[in-house]
């Protein structure tokens, strides 16, 4: 059983890293026009989380609809291979964030002290950037209810890190360079898991 809660949790925390991790950097020109201060960025770290956990909601009913069609394992494999492809080659899944992107930089710069309405449009930048995560998510869950919830926990888990890493450390992650290779790279071996059946 520890075994098994190891094994969900760490799968739900690898694949956010590696499909969170390049929404985290895109965030970051977002948050840097509109706060500047701690707080401000908690307030947007937090409606960061409302929208994972929305995109983990999701996944569970989208995992449900898939693994009621037979060759579901084939299905999930050949849309994460597809993925996969869209964000190396930046074809479809990045240029609507850069639309996303210059509709939140309109926004006017807000106090520290309006934590909802930076919590919102956290919620709003996160939700533009989370269809890939979805897809990605899906395959994890349907192993049982137990699994699955630490499959839930696990991806919190990774996006709490990735709050902290935007709060913290902001201006290096900036300059962090390949994050496509490396979700590319990491999608490529969840698909490869799953028809293998290690998922």
């Amino acid at each position: 059983m520890i075994l098994s809660i190891l094994k969900f949790l760490f799968l739900g925390f690898f694949v956010n890293l590696i499909t969170g991790f390049d929404d985290t950097i895109t965030h970051i020109p977002i948050l840097s026009s509109i706060t500047k201060t701690r707080m401000g960025k908690i307030a947007f770290g937090t409606g960061m989380f409302g929208a994972i956990i929305l995109a983990i909601i999701i996944a569970i009913f989208f995992s449900t609809i898939i693994k009621a069609i037979p060759f579901y394992k084939e299905i999930f494999a050949g849309l994460l291979f597809g993925l996969a492809i869209a964000i190396y080659f930046d074809i479809v899944v990045h240029k609507p964030r850069e639309k996303a992107k210059e509709k939140l930089l309109r926004f006017q710069k807000i106090s520290s002290e309006r934590f909802t309405q930076l919590a919102v449009i956290g919620f709003i930048a996160s939700l533009a950037t989370v269809v890939d995560d979805i897809i990605a998510y899906a395959p994890l869950f349907g192993h049982g209810a137990f699994n699955d919830v630490f499959v839930a926990v696990g991806i919190a888990l990774a996006t709490i890190a990735e709050i902290l890493l935007v709060i913290f450390f902001s201006e290096g992650l900036s300059k962090f360079r390949h994050k496509e290779k490396i979700a590319s790279a990491g999608l490529v071996v969840l698909a490869v898991l799953i028809l293998i059946g290690v998922i």
